[in-house]
């Protein structure tokens, strides 16, 4: 039995000290990531925004929203790839309420 694709988001806070070539590498990376897996993928750059409380003694970061379709192992794979993203200060993944 094959599991169904759900949809889920995901959102980026990343480094705002990163110019804004260095962020689109970033969502072309993610997003590229996502694609292989076989996922279908959109992408808004929220831009730099303040955050209301320090998160890695910064006061800004960039947002990056993405949503995707996937199931558990994706997801499994998404966070551990980010974890090892220096230049990712927090994320958080959600699932949405449409299955397909």
């Amino acid at each position: 039995m094959r599991k169904e694709l759900e949809l889920y988001e995901i959102i980026l806070l990343l480094d705002p000290n990163l110019i804004d070539n260095e962020v689109n590498n970033k969502i072309e990376f993610y997003q590229e990531f996502l694609m292989g897996k076989g996922s279908k993928v959109m992408v808004q750059n929220q831009g730099r925004k303040g955050l209301s409380y320090a998160i890695k003694k910064f006061e800004a970061a960039n947002f990056i929203q993405i949503v995707f379709l996937g199931n558990g192992k994706l997801i499994n794979l998404l966070n551990s790839t980010i974890r090892r993203d220096e230049r990712v200060l927090r994320h958080i993944v959600t699932k949405l309420n449409k299955t397909f």
